[in-house]
């Protein structure tokens, strides 16, 4: 699939991409969305969601979407304070740029002066990742968490291999009478990690 469309109208071009360019992406990957004309127009970029839900890109509030030839524009915008994270379910989202040289083009729009360019981003579910734990001493205590510490969860005792979908994740591992022990890691898909500790008395 393409994620990459040149469109053609009337002298205009409007290229449209993303930072991938099979446009496959994984649930709490980050997406950016670049485009770039060859003359300056007027331009606006929508999200279709899985279900059908349309979210305007850009321009932004208070922006009317002029902008200028030979320009790469990121989505968001590299000095943004927020990102576009991709979420799950699986499936396809669309993303359409729509471009005219005489008025901000809406997305149900018609006529010969807009020239439209979409890109699909296809959702997948990642494969799960095996994180294998062990200790010395053995039977010591695994605990695993996102990053913030508040949803932490009781995995079993040393050693044992766990299966757990990709991402990051705090590992901490205790045992009466040692100093507990805290790991951070990351675990690509399919990824098959092992994680060795030595715990230390008190």
């Amino acid at each position: 699939m393409s994620a990459i469309i040149l469109c053609t109208l009337i002298g205009l071009h409007l290229n449209l991409w993303l930072n991938r360019e099979d446009g496959i992406y994984y649930p709490s990957e980050n997406l950016k969305v670049f485009f770039r004309v060859d003359e300056d127009c007027f331009v606006t970029v929508y999200n279709i969601e899985r279900g059908g839900k349309i979210k305007k890109l850009f321009p932004p509030k208070g922006h009317d979407g002029w902008v200028s030839a030979g320009k790469r524009y990121q989505l968001p915008p590299a000095d943004a304070d927020y990102d576009y994270v991709i979420s799950g379910p699986p499936g396809i989202e669309t993303i359409i740029a729509c471009a005219s040289t005489e008025r901000q083009p809406a997305f149900t729009d018609e006529g010969p002066d807009i020239v439209e360019s979409t890109a699909y981003i296809e959702i997948k579910e990642p494969e799960p990742a095996r994180l294998i734990i062990v200790s010395r001493p053995i039977y010591a205590r695994i605990y695993i968490s996102k990053d913030d510490f508040e949803d932490e969860e009781y995995a079993g005792c040393t050693p044992r291999e766990i299966v757990i979908r990709p991402g990051s994740y705090w590992v901490t591992i205790r045992k009466p009478g040692f100093h507990p022990l805290q790991r951070k890691i990351w675990l690509e898909p399919g990824a098959i990690k092992k994680v060795m500790v030595r715990l230390i008395l008190y």
